[in-house]
């Protein structure tokens, strides 16, 4: 007589969508610098072990600043994140002109990012038809993904989406009301999620975390 097969629970896939600049000025303001080289797809793996579901790919919607050096920066972060399969898409910076300045009648160029929250709808969206996904995190608190979660629900009542706050944020309120679940990340959630000094890559170059990401020395005894 053949052994009864024993069929396993099929796996619920994962998959976290993250607001770069939604995450970035978060973690300025935990006042620790290398807390910003984060590994996102260990934090995407943490959070969805929460509610037992298998990461199956995580996307991350950014821009580079003009600013020579806070670039070099981003492309080495963009360059270890893309090391650990995660994909991400760059949107841009446009300049406008400030309005006259009321005492010296003045203008200035101001920076503005374009393209990340859209990029971010449009990769979940897309992620949705192509059935990459039976859960999808949001990691923003911008209420204008509320938007993202509403046309997920009624375009793909299959799927489902957990809201995540990044740490010292409040989970938007108008996107949980849509959403399947909600998850606050904290500082430990941080920490224990880091990129190591040095990235190793088979056959090319290491990527060494910037000067300025690099975590504090401990104090001489």
């Amino acid at each position: 007589m053949s052994e009864l097969q024993v069929e396993e629970p099929k796996k619920i896939r994962a998959a976290l969508y993250v607001d770069g600049f939604n995450l970035y000025y978060p973690l300025c303001k935990l006042g620790a610098n290398h807390y910003k080289w984060l590994d996102l797809w260990k934090l995407g793996k943490r959070v969805a072990e929460d509610r037992s579901h298998t990461l199956v790919s995580v996307t991350y919607c950014t821009a580079y600043r003009k600013d020579l050096d806070a670039k070099r920066r981003h492309q080495a972060y963009v360059q270890a994140l893309e090391s650990a399969n995660v994909k991400c898409i760059l949107g841009h910076y446009i300049a406008t002109k400030s309005d006259p300045c009321h005492n010296c009648g003045d203008v200035y160029d101001s920076f503005s990012e374009k393209q990340s929250d859209i990029n971010l709808a449009l990769s979940l969206f897309a992620d949705a038809k192509d059935d990459t996904f039976d859960w999808a995190y949001l990691l923003t608190a911008d209420s204008d993904q509320t938007a993202t979660a509403k046309f997920l629900k009624s375009h793909y009542p299959e799927k489902r989406l957990v809201t995540v706050a990044p740490p010292g944020q409040e989970i938007s309120t108008n996107i949980a009301n849509e959403a399947d679940g909600k998850r606050r990340l904290n500082v430990e959630d941080i920490k224990s999620c880091l990129f190591p000094p040095i990235i190793l890559r088979d056959g090319d170059l290491p990527i060494r975390c910037p000067r300025e990401y690099e975590p504090p020395r401990p104090a001489a005894a």
